[in-house]
């Protein structure tokens, strides 16, 4: 998430100049934080307790600002895939058959 963050969201919203931009570049720096405080982890309890929570609360809570960029960015800016496009790409991109 973090590399999808700062490669596609962030480029894309600043791109196209709006978005939260604040809020995803926080979003980085809370993920970050994150990962680094579940390695620091000396008990592997502890480490799988602060793993579930960044992947089913922290990260779901960031999806949702992820989510609202790609509503408010133009399409042409969005640089990943829409649900669209991952659901339905037989119907929104012309594909190739030939070799």
């Amino acid at each position: 998430m973090i590399e999808m963050l700062n490669r596609s969201v962030i480029p894309s919203c600043e791109d196209a100049d709006c978005g939260p931009i604040d809020e995803l570049k926080s979003a980085v720096e809370t993920l970050e934080a994150a990962v680094a405080n579940m390695h620091d982890a000396e008990d592997p309890a502890e480490m799988a307790q602060l793993a579930r929570v960044l992947r089913l609360e922290t990260m779901i809570s960031i999806r949702e600002t992820i989510d609202g960029a790609e509503k408010v960015v133009p399409a042409a800016d969005w640089t990943l895939p829409t649900y669209t496009d991952m659901l339905f790409l037989d119907q929104t991109t012309k594909l190739d058959y030939e070799n």
